[in-house]
């Protein structure tokens, strides 16, 4: 018997095809991450960034400052028991990204979304940092986080969703040396090219002072020889040659990035946010950006979705999964299912080549496969399953 031979030339839209998991505010197994790497490289996704940080919990041990594990790791969102990886298990978890050719990202987020950090180490907290909004309880003021407070006191740990009331002292030199040694730590066992260093949603850092951190965090990235990749606020800084801005709501910023001749990393929320319901009747999820059914997904173009930035200018696509309403591994599957599959479609197959038409036939296919393999994934309307 003989078997007609041929040739299959494909490639790849963009570099950089992507999806990140936040284990921060829910904490979020080895066995499960493994779980996530496994489903990703089905579907030709090569970077899972990892959102490691935020004001919820700290989930990677850094010797140097073990009190972010044992206190700023010891909860979660909601109040559960939390957790971290030790820095053995995140080893295991990039070779085993590595073994299906996916590169991990990780992301320590700063100066905002700190507080399990600032929940750790008292001298690292300027002052009275509450967990419900901005102002000092006493005086009703602003609080200054340009001075060290004589007599810090760690914050309280927090489990609740609202963002953007924390913030590391930008003018404290002790601040510069702890992000030194959780950059250095967290380079020395991440092969990887990209550190990502978070930047979003500072809302109580200084303008003058949020550009002046993300400045020198970027200068320390780059000591352990690290590109940088930050939300897309980290643009209205200077950006280093080579870093990278995360487009997730301005565009604006952006733009900023794109003028400065660096490149954007697409992940607008309002079409690749897997945390965002599919409609208001999703059993889990957020709506704050959009309702983002399976057919939005997939129905946009990156080299499109902000005028001015064209394919030349995008490193690549990211589809982020925020875990304020996640728990476990059947949460992951009904807001990532099918709509990780739409948008690696949209980073690795060009424009003139992709159709919903198209699409609608070949995904219940993969339907089916999902149903035999466990995965409890959401059957959407708009396909005939």
């Amino acid at each position: 018997m003989s078997i007609p031979g041929g040739t299959i030339k494909d490639a790849p839209a963009f570099e950089y095809r992507g999806s990140m998991l936040d284990v921060a505010r829910h904490f979020i197994s080895v066995e499960d991450v493994k779980y996530y790497i496994d489903q990703m490289a089905v579907y030709k996704l090569n970077h899972l960034h990892l959102h490691l940080t935020d004001d919820q919990g700290w989930r990677i041990e850094i010797k140097s400052w073990p009190k972010l594990t044992e206190i700023g790791g010891s909860t979660e969102v909601g109040g559960g028991k939390g957790g971290f990886y030790t820095q053995d298990q995140y080893k295991d978890i990039v070779a085993y990204a590595a073994d299906r050719f996916i590169t991990i990202v990780p992301e320590v987020d700063m100066p905002g979304h700190t507080n399990s950090a600032l929940a750790s180490y008292a001298e690292l907290n300027p002052g009275v940092n509450l967990p419900n909004g901005k102002l000092d309880s006493v005086n009703k003021a602003p609080l200054d986080y340009e001075m060290p407070s004589k007599n810090p006191q760690a914050s309280e740990l927090y489990t609740g969703i609202e963002v953007g009331w924390s913030t590391f002292a930008p003018k404290l030199e002790l601040t510069y040396a702890f992000v030194d040694s959780v950059v250095r730590e967290l380079s020395e066992i991440t092969p990887g090219p990209y550190f990502h260093i978070g930047g979003d949603e500072s809302h109580v850092t200084e303008k003058d002072d949020y550009v002046y951190f993300i400045e020198r965090v970027q200068d320390i990235v780059s000591k352990y020889g690290k590109t940088s990749i930050g939300w897309d606020e980290v643009a209205t800084a200077k950006l280093l040659p080579g870093n990278v801005a995360q487009f997730w709501a301005l565009e604006a910023n952006a733009k900023l990035a794109k003028d400065q001749g660096n490149k954007v990393l697409m992940s607008p929320a309002k079409k690749v946010y897997l945390d965002m319901q599919y409609d208001s009747l999703s059993r889990i999820g957020l709506h704050w950006a959009a309702y983002v059914e399976l057919d939005s997904a997939y129905l946009w173009e990156p080299s499109e979705y902000v005028s001015g930035i064209t394919a030349e200018n995008i490193l690549g696509v990211e589809a982020p999964l925020w875990t304020e309403t996640v728990t476990n591994r059947a949460d992951i599957d009904y807001l990532v299912f099918p709509r990780l599959t739409a948008i690696a479609e949209v980073a690795w197959t060009k424009k003139d080549r992709r159709s919903w038409e198209g699409y609608s036939r070949r995904v219940p296919v993969h339907g089916k496969r999902w149903d035999i393999q466990g995965v409890g994934f959401y059957k959407s309307p708009k396909i005939t399953w």
